[in-house]
């Protein structure tokens, strides 16, 4: 029990890696998924990283983009097979509209397909929810549209989770003294315009956030592809800021926290 996985590290175009989505197992066999990557890949990694599919319990949606919202409607389509699965969502709500109109558009009748196995929760900015053995606190990012990071905490111990964003004061007050962050990284910081022009952030950004907020270590992810990126530059970038441990996190990895 405990800790977390990366099911997908990658940015919408990296073929070489799944998209963005993570796991927190929870007691009694449930897991929480925080996004769903960009289409069926949630699937075969969760299927990869041997979680059970009828325990996928609760997903926290952080925005809208496909490369993080593009799996909801492989993932329930597969849940209406699976007898006795329930799932509440939980996203913003704007971001849950947005996915509403998703499923209709995509796979009309999937949310009457479930029923009432599928709930839908609004979250709010600053305001705590009890998932499990968890508690989240969302908080608002920078990403050019409506986005949330996430501190989530067990047994006095925290993670931060950046979710996209460019340079951002909130998240720095919401990771201080965490024991992991989580951060998005785009370019390094000789591409810094374009990066931040995206609404994301550069190596050196993510190092200064770690360093600012006084965080135990910092994990990258939201890698583009190795034609673009050299993800260990992206990582030496960001240590030369940050003094603490900096890890490049891998398709399927399990970190404690």
């Amino acid at each position: 029990m405990g800790g977390l996985i990366f099911l997908g590290t990658g940015d919408p175009f990296n073929y070489e890696r799944t998209q963005t989505a993570l796991a927190f197992p929870l007691p009694g066999g449930e897991t929480l998924l925080v996004d769903t990557a960009s289409g069926t890949g949630l699937l075969g990694q969760l299927d990869r990283a041997g979680i059970a599919l009828d325990g996928v319990r609760h997903l926290v949606m952080t925005h809208r983009h496909f490369d993080h919202a593009g799996g909801l409607a492989p993932l329930l389509v597969d849940l209406v097979a699976v007898p006795g699965a329930t799932i509440t969502v939980y996203a913003a709500a704007e971001t849950a509209q947005a996915l509403h109109d998703l499923l209709r558009l995509t796979i009309p009748g999937v949310e009457d397909w479930l029923g009432p196995r599928l709930q839908w929760r609004v979250i709010e900015p600053e305001r705590p929810l009890a998932i499990g053995d968890l508690e989240l606190t969302p908080f608002n990012v920078e990403h050019g549209i409506e986005c949330v990071g996430l501190r989530v905490a067990r047994d006095g111990r925290s993670a931060v989770f950046s979710a996209d964003t460019c340079p951002c004061p909130n998240l720095v007050r919401h990771a201080r003294g965490a024991e992991l962050l989580i951060h998005e990284v785009y370019s390094p910081d000789a591409d810094a315009e374009t990066a931040h022009r995206f609404g994301h952030s550069t190596a050196a950004d993510a190092g200064e956030a770690a360093r600012d907020a006084g965080v135990g270590r910092l994990m990258l992810t939201h890698f583009r592809s190795s034609k673009y990126v050299d993800v260990e530059a992206l990582r030496a970038e960001a240590a030369a800021i940050f003094p603490g441990p900096v890890d490049a996190a891998e398709d399927l990895l399990r970190v404690a926290f």
